[in-house]
């Protein structure tokens, strides 16, 4: 996706500079209103299907800044931590993708609750932040509940299991339940190439170590042995308990038993 990235850079100003900022902000004040006026208050701003096909535009960019239901410390931490993300993958990105990144995926969530008729949620739009932010840094370290440091990679996992588990465990399962995929689908669209790239890796590294241990063995059958010492000779299936190794300092870069390794003279290049 050289291209996108291309685009990204050309086009950088017209990003929204600390969109998921003033969305955190948003959403904590959100919050502190429905705690002190309950969770009506934020039935104008919720985006409901049915409100906004009957004039209730608004709805589209409102929904935004209405946080997860919950209790006070869990709407707080939310908004919080999605200021956190937000900022390092700004710093990470930049304003352009970022943007470009939380649209698609704001879009998406529209467009799945206009099919099923479900509310719009952030929940797990959000979520998809962290994904990203997990990709880019997998072992870097947050601290759960402010005092056990946890890799993203792990945390990531977490989240991955509450987004299959979700749809298996509401009761009755509807379209509705299947909200998750439209976050899931914004975070596969941005980082397909990374994660095959991921797959494909160990898969060349095993490949690799197949093919060595085969010709590894294919020596030892034309052979006899794997390593013999230059100095006595031994070989390392007369003494499978010796160690062997190479000396890089000998022309050749002759093998040596444990008890010649360290003993012996270098062989010069003539």
């Amino acid at each position: 996706m050289r291209w996108f990235e291309r685009f990204c850079l050309r086009y950088e100003r017209f990003g929204l500079r600390r969109l998921t900022t003033v969305i955190a902000l948003g959403q904590g004040l959100v919050g502190i209103m429905i705690l002190f006026f309950g969770p009506a208050v934020a039935d104008p701003l919720i985006f409901h299907p049915a409100a906004f096909l009957t004039g209730g535009w608004w709805r589209l960019v409102t929904f935004l800044f209405v946080p997860y239901s919950g209790s006070a410390l869990t709407m707080l931490l939310s908004a919080y931590f999605l200021f956190w993300i937000g900022q390092h993958l700004e710093m990470e990105w930049g304003a352009m993708k970022l943007t470009v990144y939380y649209f698609v995926g704001t879009v998406m969530t529209l467009l799945y609750s206009l099919l099923t008729g479900a509310p719009a949620t952030t929940f797990f739009l959000n979520m998809s932040l962290f994904f990203a932010l997990a990709t880019l840094h997998p072992d870097q370290s947050l601290l759960l509940f402010f005092v056990i440091p946890v890799r993203f990679k792990y945390v990531a996992l977490a989240e991955a299991a509450i987004f299959i588990l979700w749809p298996m465990l509401r009761i009755p399962f509807t379209l509705a339940n299947l909200v998750p995929l439209a976050a899931i689908a914004n975070y596969l669209l941005f980082f397909a190439p990374t994660l095959l790239k991921l797959v494909r890796r160990p898969l060349r590294t095993s490949r690799r170590t197949v093919e060595f241990k085969s010709e590894v063995r294919r020596t030892k059958e034309r052979r006899g042995y794997i390593h013999k010492c230059a100095v006595c000779g031994i070989t390392d299936t007369e003494a499978p308990d010796r160690e062997f190794r190479y000396c890089s300092l000998c022309a050749g870069y002759k093998c040596y038993c444990s008890e010649h390794i360290f003993n012996h003279v270098h062989t010069k290049i003539q």
